[in-house]
């Protein structure tokens, strides 16, 4: 059986591990009704949410590459956002009825007074990111794009401090270094650094991505402060999408997929987009941002896993060294942030 066999079989004790998730991320639907809900979340559940989302992301990296075998990057990031779109728009169906800001109109109400700022943002943050990570992924392992990704908090520090004219202290400043040294190491480690090789250029891929996403949570920002974030996340995921359609059409959009194609990319529709983004805002209702941040120091170790055992990817010393200092780095920069 093939590695892709073995991630597909697997597919379908994930997804009812996220039905498991789901039950806990019900009280989301409640909670976002009211602002003040008597009786916090115990700390287990907590860490469950926190748990549950952290492991749909980490697991969303080497699921992706095994989608590619079905189908090509631009469409994998497509189906994978429309069928989010497609979940947080019955979310929006549902809860709507009862809470007016949380509804299909308010999300129309969004896009009416703020389409150009949706449609930047939904370009930068879903259609660019999605595009540029998925066909990294067609030439770096899945464990080095999971370790590469955590460097968009390490952008949005450094962006802060050259456009904005943010001061940095000096253990900031090494920081940043470290983060980028750990990144090199982390490409040498896979055997990456080799002028020309397929590795490399998989690799600045995936840190040309996590630049877009430092951007997208920097301009995206507002939109969220100005509306219930569950509404920011339906319409961007869905304007995203329609940016993706036209590439993924000329690319070859291939909807013949085997039915362990469709479960994989369902699984990153359901599961890393729509799921996974409810369980994150459930969580952030609970716990400031800054202590939240720090559970997705969790999401490269879930991605390596996933990837040695399931897809066979290698793990060498100076990979879990540059991952080391990368994570380190991202965790200064997450304290200034």
């Amino acid at each position: 059986m093939s590695a892709t066999d073995d991630v597909a079989s697997a597919t379908d004790d994930v997804a009812s591990a996220t039905d498991d998730v789901a039950s806990a991320a019900k009280p989301f639907a409640r909670e976002a009704e009211q602002v003040g809900v008597a009786g916090r979340p115990s700390r287990l559940k907590l860490y469950a949410i926190a748990l549950g989302a952290v492991t749909l992301w980490g697991a969303s990296f080497p699921i992706t590459k095994a989608a590619l075998d079905y189908t090509g990057p631009t469409a994998v990031a497509f189906l994978r956002w429309a069928i989010s779109a497609a979940v947080l728009g019955l979310c929006l169906a549902m809860v709507g009825r009862r809470n007016p800001e949380q509804s299909l109109t308010e999300a129309g109400r969004m896009l009416r007074l703020r389409w150009r700022t949706v449609a930047w943002v939904a370009f930068v943050g879903i259609s660019l990111f999605y595009f540029l990570q998925n066909l990294a992924l067609r030439y770096t392992t899945a464990t080095n794009a999971g370790v590469l990704a955590n460097l968009t908090s390490v952008f949005m520090v450094l962006i802060g401090a050259t456009l904005l004219r943010e001061r940095l202290k000096p253990v900031e400043w090494a920081a940043l270094v470290a983060a980028f040294v750990g990144s090199a190491l982390v490409s040498q480690g896979a055997g990456h650094l080799q002028i020309g090789g397929p590795g490399l250029l998989g690799d600045a891929m995936m840190v040309v991505a996590a630049f877009t996403g430092a951007v997208y949570s920097i301009g995206g920002k507002g939109l969220s402060e100005r509306h219930p974030p569950v509404v920011v996340m339906t319409v961007v995921a869905a304007a995203g999408a329609l940016f993706l359609l036209p590439v993924a059409l000329i690319e070859g959009l291939n909807l013949a997929m085997p039915l362990r194609g469709w479960a994989l990319v369902a699984l990153l529709g359901f599961g890393s987009g729509a799921l996974g983004n409810l369980l994150w805002l459930s969580l952030l209702r609970e716990l400031p941002a800054s202590r939240a941040a720090l559970t997705l120091f969790l999401i490269p170790l879930i991605a390596a896993t996933l990837s040695v055992t399931l897809l066979g990817e290698p793990v060498t010393l100076l990979l879990v060294i540059g991952a080391g200092l990368v994570l380190g780095g991202v965790a200064l920069a997450q304290r200034r942030a």
